[in-house]
């Protein structure tokens, strides 16, 4: 068993190196082997199957299948070609082919097949070959006459072409032929030369191709260019820009060419290079006008104001990549500061244009002639909601609210507009001075410092702009102050236009919002930090703006209150009905002018370096504002409290029902809606009772809280001037009431001097009194009706209004009773009588005074007194006590309104 498999391992050792004996005597070459060993090498695998060798380098590895080719010995199942992997020329093992060799099919089908199974295989393939055979046989037997019949006119065919063209004469059929090919030779003269002639230049471009292949992308970058730019991909465009740049340089590298030795070489590769740049200079000539036309482009781009400043960014950078001549930063900043100025001056204009269309429309300039009597209820709804956030929507109709909206509508409009434009403006300027832009692939371009100057002042120009308008529509389109007040110091040949009077509670609302818009504004800006001190600008622009914000509002403040009266309607308080609401409503309005005023005043807005070393920090008010304030502060007091005295004396206007003055009268409603008080306002002592206690009411409790107000919001003390004031309101009251009491005295004294001097009394003969003379009852009842008045209209007037005019009929008496030069017992007890029942009945209205006058009366009478003998005082006193008893008890109820309540 061993020996056999070690005869195995010989024979496919021998087959493998193609050896006759495993000792050979002799080498034996590869192309001596047999030619069916050359076709292919062939080698045996461990399984004893043929497997085709690695052919040789010039030798093409062929798989093929054919999938009807079958073992013809009938060994193999299947397509031999695939089941034994054959490999090589499938012509001499296929019996399909003439070129099939046997020998060769053994050896690729047969090899490791046994004798005695190829002795089956032989008898297979002769029963085979004998069965094909016998039907053909069959065949030609089956189809003999048509076969006969085939051959027949096929010889007819034969003789009939050779009788007609297979001749001679017709060069045996191929004359007309061999004319044709003829003619086509001549004709494919014609057209294979120009293509040979094309082919010859094709192979030479070929060759040129294949020399600039690694340049294709350089070549490819016009149409590339213009495929980015069309697309809006301007950043590719750029890269691939650069990229055919470093192509060019790589192309045409800058190296000193060597000294060559054959001639004709170095003419031949200089004609070449010479070649090679012209199409490379060509190429780059059409990226350059494609370049050309995109830093056109992108250089209008900077241009149009529309685009962002990231966009403008973009573009700069885009430039600088593109090698552009001139300097985009700077053509963008010339570019946005012609447009920045211009969009500002027109929308500037706009703002105008709509300003003095309201104030000259015939709306506003009726509203202007209209007196503050006839705007009392909007005045009050106005002042009422100051602080209201509908405040615009509420009374927006009004004509003087129309004008100051379109005037804080074009203050906002302006800053907003400021705001967006400036910020970027200054981020492109600063990006331009530090040279950050230019630097591009590493490398920086040199910052003119020229430009840089001329960067600041544009920036400096457009803030001045902005100053220019801020000044224009705020100073010439509020209220500015009268001629001999135009002292304004801070705004230096500004022409004074003629004063116009509007609310100065409107006023001050819009101010309000138009001061505090600047000063964003300016705190805004005040974040980008500016540079070379353009900020300053901004603010002296605040600084003119406080100061003419405090002198337009003080004026105003100023001319309301000189007018404020024809604001009293005459309405009661309801927790105090001898007050108007007149003294709450000028409280009001004095403190929101005084609130606003400060505001203006004291407005902060954030300071630079060069401020704060000036000490012009905005956020401590200047003396000057404060003298301002303290000044229209008190002088809009004193006028009020002359309007308050012009009330008091000058007639009602006429109502506009049409209703007589003197049925005019004022009604308070309690809780229930009941009446509860009617004063004819018509009459002088109604409006000067009233006064009166709202002069005191000021006295006591509103002036000194809104001198109380002005210090704490100020922060100074102006207590001299409060002294003043009050020292104003007293002289005020005294002048009032003593008007009112001289009048109603006037009463007292015709009916004393009537009834002491006039009367027909003979005092140094009359006979002993029997009763109060009447002239007294009637003094005392004209006081009932004194004190009736007063009640109704100011009660806690009744005392000092009763004691002043007991004082006056005393001394009437007085005077009355020195006149008289003599007195009887009569007389004398008749005076007694009547001036005890006068001093019984006002006894809680009594003072020094009065009781002094009394005891000087009674003097005056004793000095004129002549006592007649025999009367006895004691008894005629007590009959006059009796008397006086009983006069008191006769006119308690007349007179009971003088009593003290219990």
């Amino acid at each position: 068993m061993g020996s056999n498999i070690r005869d195995i391992q010989d024979i496919e050792l021998l087959r493998h190196y193609h050896l006759d004996k495993t000792n050979p005597d002799t080498w034996v070459d590869e192309e001596d082997l047999p030619s069916w060993v050359h076709d292919d090498d062939i080698n045996t695998d461990h399984g004893g199957r043929v497997t085709p060798r690695e052919r040789r380098t010039n030798s093409i590895d062929e798989d093929f299948a054919l999938s009807e080719q079958t073992d013809m010995l009938g060994l193999v199942k299947g397509n031999i070609f695939m089941s034994k992997n054959v490999r090589g020329d499938t012509n001499l093992i296929s019996s399909t082919q003439k070129s099939f060799n046997p020998q060769r099919y053994l050896y690729a089908v047969h090899a490791d097949t046994s004798y005695d199974d190829l002795c089956v295989g032989v008898d297979r393939l002769k029963a085979s070959i004998d069965q094909r055979s016998s039907a053909l046989k069959v065949l030609v037997q089956n189809n003999f006459d048509r076969f006969v019949s085939a051959k027949n006119v096929i010889d007819s065919v034969y003789d009939d072409m050779k009788e007609k063209t297979l001749n001679e004469t017709q060069d045996y059929g191929t004359h007309r032929l061999n004319t044709i090919l003829r003619e086509s030779y001549g004709k494919a003269h014609e057209v294979i030369n120009p293509v040979l002639e094309r082919r010859e230049k094709i192979d030479k471009l070929r060759s040129t191709v294949g020399l600039l292949e690694p340049y294709r992308l350089f070549f490819n970058l016009p149409n590339t260019l213009l495929e980015s730019i069309k697309q809006g991909k301007y950043q590719l465009a750029a890269r691939d820009y650069n990229k055919g740049k470093v192509l060019l340089a790589q192309a045409f590298p800058a190296t000193t060419p060597s000294v060559a030795s054959d001639t004709a070489s170095t003419h031949s590769s200089s004609t070449l290079i010479e070649t090679k740049r012209r199409v490379f200079d060509k190429v780059w000539s059409e990226v350059e006008r494609i370049v050309a036309r995109l830093r056109a482009d992108l250089e209008s781009q900077l241009e149009e104001p529309w685009r962002g400043m990231e966009e403008h960014e973009r573009n700069i950078k885009l430039l600088f990549e593109l090698d552009t001549k001139t300097d985009p930063v700077w053509h963008c900043l010339s570019s946005q500061y012609r447009w920045i100025k211009k969009i500002m001056s027109e929308s500037f204009d706009e703002q105008i244009v709509l300003v003095e269309e309201l104030r000259k429309s015939d709306e506003y300039q009726q509203s202007q002639n209209i007196t503050l009597i006839g705007r009392t209820a909007l005045f009050k709804q106005i002042l009422g909601a100051v602080n209201s956030s509908e405040f615009e929507s509420q009374f927006g109709k009004e004509p003087e609210v129309k004008l100051l909206m379109a005037i804080h509508t074009g203050v906002k409009t302006l800053s907003d507009l400021f705001l967006r434009l400036l910020p970027d403006f200054w981020k492109l300027a600063v990006a331009f001075m530090d040279g950050k832009i230019q630097k591009v692939q590493k490398r920086r371009t040199m910052v003119d410092p020229q430009r840089v100057s001329q960067c600041i002042a544009m920036v400096k120009d457009i803030i001045e702009l902005y100053s220019n308008e801020m000044t224009s529509i705020l100073i010439d389109s509020l209220v500015m102050p009268r001629p001999e007040e135009a002292d304004d110091e801070y705004l230096p040949g500004i022409d004074k236009p003629e004063p116009r009077r509007e609310s100065a509670v409107v006023m001050a609302v819009f101010l309000s919002k138009i001061i505090t818009e600047v000063s964003n504004c300016v705190n805004d800006i005040n974040g980008l930090s500016l540079r070379g001190g353009a900020f300053m600008t901004l603010v002296e622009l605040m600084q003119r703006l406080r100061w003419k914000f405090v002198k337009v509002i003080c004026m105003s403040w100023g001319d309301d209150a000189r007018f404020f009266y024809q604001h009293e309607d005459w309405t009661l308080q309801a927790e105090n009905s001898q007050v108007t609401l007149f003294v709450g409503l000028f409280y009001q309005f004095h403190e929101f002018c005084l609130r606003s005023a400060y505001k203006y005043a004291s407005i902060w807005t954030a300071p630079t370096e060069e401020a704060v070393a000036n000490d012009d920090v905005l956020a401590v008010v200047p003396e000057q504002f404060i003298e301002k304030i303290r000044g229209t502060f008190l002088d809009a007091l004193y006028s009020f409290l002359d309007g308050l005295v012009h009330l008091a004396f000058a007639d009602p206007e006429q109502p506009n029902n049409g209703e007589s003055s003197g049925s005019r009268s004022l009604e308070n409603l309690n809780g229930s809606g009941k009446k509860v008080k009617t004063i004819d306002i018509t009459q002088l002592d109604s409006r000067i009772l009233i006064t009166i206690s709202n002069l005191s009411e000021l006295r006591s409790v509103t002036i000194p809280k809104m001198l109380n107000d002005f210090e704490k919001t100020c922060s100074i003390s102006i207590a001299g001037d409060g002294k003043a004031l009050i020292d104003i309101v007293d002289q005020l009251d005294t002048i009032l009431f003593d008007d009112f009491i001289k009048r109603k005295t006037v009463v007292a004294t015709r009916l004393i001097t009537d009834g002491i001097l006039y009367g027909g009394t003979d005092w140094s003969a009359c006979p002993k009194p029997t009763g109060v003379h009447s002239y007294m009852y009637e003094t005392l009842l004209s006081l009932v009706v004194v004190h009736a008045q007063i009640t109704e209209i100011a009660p806690p007037l009744v005392f000092r209004a009763l004691s002043a005019l007991l004082i006056n009929i005393a001394q009437d008496c007085l005077r009355c009773f020195q006149e008289v030069k003599r007195f009887g017992m009569g007389g004398m007890l008749q005076v007694t009588l009547d001036m005890e029942l006068m001093n019984h009945s006002l006894v809680q209205y009594q003072s020094a005074s009065s009781d002094e006058i009394l005891q000087m009366i009674y003097e005056a009478v004793d000095r004129a007194y002549h006592p007649e003998g025999g009367e006895n005082l004691q008894v005629e006193m007590a009959g006059l006590k009796r008397m006086l008893s009983e006069a008191k008890n006769s006119c308690y109820v007349q007179f009971k309104c003088f009593k003290k309540p219990k």
